[in-house]
């Protein structure tokens, strides 16, 4: 933020052409232009939009598996592609 309020000073108050002030501090033209020519430095913020997952409807069902799952031993626990097979079917059987 020092250097932005820097190369705004040197064009403010010392009236300095913008290829002058990147040939004095190093700093490509363009970003001088940019950094000089900015009023407002508070931080423009977009949201992003919330999707849904096409997981959510079956989060409480693999939750349930997975507790299901800690109480039997651990060679007869489902795998990530078990459970994987399992809700691909539960979609293709939603289809039906």
């Amino acid at each position: 933020m020092d250097e932005q309020n820097y190369l705004t000073a040197l064009r403010e108050i010392e009236g300095r052409s913008l290829r002058d002030i990147a040939g004095h501090t190093g700093y490509h033209f363009n970003t001088v232009k940019k950094y000089a020519d900015k009023e407002d430095w508070n931080m423009e913020y977009h949201p992003r939009k919330q999707r849904t997952s096409g997981l959510d409807p079956l989060k409480p069902i693999i939750d349930g598996w997975i507790r299901e799952d800690l109480k039997r031993k651990r060679k007869h626990r489902r795998t990530a592609v078990k459970i994987y097979d399992d809700t691909q079917q539960m979609k293709h059987c939603a289809n039906c």
